[in-house]
């Protein structure tokens, strides 16, 4: 119970602030160790009592009216942290709302004479009763509240700071997630987010910095003339090198257009901001019923996999089958397990060199082994199934003459090409836009290029073809490493996949109670360190399910990793924190 009053909730995960030192954590866990030996019959509302009336007494010395104000503050700690997480863990972007709500109550919490006047407050109005923590989060909500609904809308639309590229670049994802959410495809988010790159500077130096515009007041509301502004730098730089190919399709845009498209980003940003009410009783989490946890095949049957996926399962199978009969130096007996036990994903178990020292063989044949018999081939089939590689010159004319003006980013194909046209140096990325996007003919072409140095029609078809040309190799190269990448991650997930199962399958033999015990500590997040008895369970459940995880792969494998019981160990405590237990719960 003490612990509430000198511990501050760890927020730092989420971007949040610090928690206390380590050193002035002691010194109050030391004050209350003493404060609970003089006053053992209190219970904790008597100490968030005690400690307001040493911060509103005036005849308290200085260092006791601030140790006070510390203890109370780590007693609002944890659940201001709940109540903002219940507040925004089901939108896009938490660490980011979060960082600015608990910022803001900090300047309510932190600040001791506005907390003196809450206390107060409650002291001498309330006429609920409510005890102190609870007065206290209805205050902290209405403040969130306020600040949600008094910020413009102009404010959360553009309140970025240009200067620093990491923070455009948060504000551009966070725009793009909750367009996304909010029903907008592409071609329409980049061309929303480049006019809203141009806008911001303007509506800012125009209004924000407005030297008749008091600071602090309200955003005001943009005049067209900002639209007008907008539109006109749009214009004049959608062709420029860098710029989304998106934008250089069509028309050129009006001021009308940036406004309704800044409105766009506004409503979906408003609609990400609603604060969402979900019960506060920390209690009533759902919980799991550990009778209904399935293995992981169990599970996947429930999935619809693509048929990408059906097809490459069917070859990662063949492949496993015909292990046995493929020339290599490793034995026979260990062929299937170097890639779940070596492969390199998250939960892998031994390195190339300690699985090659265990079977007696050189690291290079566990490396040659891996990309001849199972990468290769499967690239191979993978590669067949995008058919495009196959003649890509065609695959590039037609994205030209036909998608050009319809880009579809969500296609992995053409999301290869257009990084490929983003590779091209400027002129022919220039040369291509116009050609394809404005879909002008090689005489207006000639013209717009003959406006830096005159050339022919003739130099200006050949430098359209060289454009097309090195399109062709850049895409190639670009679709290769792709190819290359999908595979060695889809690899990675399948393997990591076959480890979870059994992972799974180790707890699901664990006792009622040791299942029960990991699931308060690791799914429901519970604190269990006061209670001996349930941290003595909570390591022997541990213990256990290494050993029958350690079974299972020895079983599964013909591997025994008993000489890496400490490694696995730490494979088995991955797992466990980082939900991957509440997450195969949650798919049943």
């Amino acid at each position: 119970m003490s612990d509430q009053f000198w511990t501050l909730h760890d927020f730092t995960a989420t971007g949040g602030h610090p928690p206390f030192k380590r050193l002035m954590q002691n010194r109050l866990r030391a004050r209350m160790e003493k404060l609970v030996q003089l006053h053992p019959d209190w219970d904790v509302n008597d100490y968030a009592h005690y400690f307001g009336e040493i911060i509103n007494d005036d005849s308290q010395p200085e260092l006791e009216k601030r140790l006070a104000h510390w203890h109370l503050l780590a007693y609002f700690d944890r659940d201001r942290c709940y109540l903002i997480w219940r507040s925004w863990y089901r939108l896009p972007f938490y660490a980011a709302h979060a960082e600015s709500l608990y910022a803001l109550t900090n300047e309510h919490l932190c600040n001791r004479e506005k907390l003196q006047q809450y206390l107060h407050k409650y002291k001498t109005s309330n006429d609920t009763r409510a005890n102190l923590k609870t007065y206290m989060l209805g205050v902290l909500r209405n403040i969130m509240r306020h600040y949600v609904n008094w910020e413009s809308k102009w404010h959360l639309l553009c309140d970025v700071d240009l200067t620093s590229r990491r923070k455009l670049q948060k504000a551009e994802e966070r725009i793009t997630e909750v367009l996304k959410n909010s029903g907008s495809k592409e071609p329409e988010i980049s061309q929303y987010l480049f006019a809203w790159r141009y806008f911001v500077p303007v509506y800012k130096n125009n209004r924000v910095y407005h030297p008749n515009r008091r600071e602090g007041e309200k955003w005001p509301e943009p005049e067209f003339s900002d639209f007008v502004e907008a539109a006109k730098d749009y214009n004049s730089q959608r062709f420029q090198p860098g710029a989304p190919l998106q934008v250089a399709v069509g028309a050129a845009v009006t001021p009308a257009m940036i406004q309704q498209w800044m409105n766009i980003c506004i409503a979906a940003l408003q609609q990400s901001s609603q604060i969402t009410e979900v019960s506060y009783d920390a209690i009533n989490v759902q919980q799991p019923d550990l009778k209904s946890i399935s293995s992981w095949e169990a599970l996947e049957q429930e999935e619809k996999p693509t048929e990408i996926d059906q097809i490459l399962h069917r070859e990662i199978a063949a492949i496993e089958q015909n292990l046995d009969s493929v020339r290599s130096q490793i034995p026979q007996s260990s062929r299937q397990a170097v890639m779940p036990l070596c492969y390199p994903h998250r939960l892998v178990l031994l390195t190339q060199e300690q699985f090659s020292s265990k079977i007696g063989v050189h690291q290079g044949t566990i490396s040659r082994f891996i990309s001849k018999n199972v990468e290769a081939p499967l690239l191979e089939k993978f590669q067949e199934l995008t058919s495009e590689r196959i003649n890509s010159s065609a695959y590039v004319k037609t994205f030209l003459t036909e998608k050009f003006a319809h880009l579809d980013s969500a296609n992995p194909i053409e999301v290869q090409l257009i990084a490929a046209i983003a590779n091209l140096d400027p002129e022919s990325q220039q040369i291509l836009k116009l050609s394809y996007g404005q879909q002008i003919n090689l005489t207006e072409l000639t013209q717009i290029l003959s406006q830096e140095q005159p050339i022919s029609q003739q130099q200006a078809q050949q430098k359209l073809t060289l454009a097309q040309n090195q399109l062709e190799k850049s895409f190639l190269k670009l679709l290769n490493q792709w190819q290359t990448n999908y595979i060695k991650s889809w690899l990675k997930n399948y393997y990591q996949n076959l480890i979870q199962s059994g992972l799974l399958k180790s707890f699901e033999q664990l006792e009622s109670q040791q299942q029960e015990i990991i699931c308060q500590r690791y799914v429901q997040k519970q604190d269990i360190k006061s209670n001996s008895h349930a941290s003595q369970t909570l390591i022997l459940a541990k213990q256990q399910l290494q050993r029958s995880f350690l079974r299972w792969i020895n079983t599964r494998f013909g591997i025994s990793l008993k000489s890496e019981t400490q490694q696995v160990g730490e494979v088995v405590e991955d797992w466990l924190s980082k939900d991957v237990l509440y997450l195969e719960i949650q798919r049943n």
